[in-house]
């Protein structure tokens, strides 16, 4: 195995294509592979109910002349309490998004996916172990499912041309 990967770094040194395609398929991997696990504790996260004081789409960067290269993100702030102590949290989703304007539809899909409950409050998933560590939306299955598909596909594609 560590013969492989020593052989596979030298192709990648050398511009090789199979050894920049094994190493781009590695990081995929263990990139998406770590996401997945994340997205999995933070559905095992508890709920508290908080107040969502903003949530909307604000521009990213700069004003754009052309208007489908503007650039959108989700701006939010929304309070918290966890036992005695009162939190703050912007994170909408552990997917973080920019989107053109364009794309903007998905941001504002990101936003209705807010609980919001009929006292007027939010459901604010936190650490348990990192109270201020929040999210306002739960993965969902889906998402993960698109995780682990894209984790996956480069590694089996890899697999089918080289061995």
């Amino acid at each position: 195995m560590i013969e492989y990967i020593s052989d596979m770094w030298n192709l990648a040194v050398d511009g090789g294509k199979q050894g920049v395609l094994f190493f781009a398929a590695l990081y995929t991997f263990l990139v998406c592979l770590y996401s997945f696990i994340r997205q999995i504790l933070i559905r095992r996260w508890p709920v508290t109910k908080g107040v969502l004081k903003n949530a909307s789409l604000s521009k990213q960067g700069a004003q754009r002349l052309v208007l489908s290269d503007q650039e959108y993100k989700l701006d939010s702030l929304y309070s918290y309490k966890v036992g005695d102590i009162h939190y703050q949290g912007t994170r909408v989703s552990p997917w973080i998004i920019i989107a053109s304007h364009n794309a903007n539809f998905l941001l504002e899909k990101q936003l209705s996916g807010i609980t919001n409950n009929e006292d007027g409050t939010v459901n604010v998933l936190y650490n348990p172990n990192n109270p201020h560590k929040s999210y306002l939306i739960q993965p969902g299955v889906i998402g993960m499912a698109v995780t682990l598909a894209i984790a996956i596909l480069p590694v089996v594609l890899y697999l089918i041309e080289y061995l």
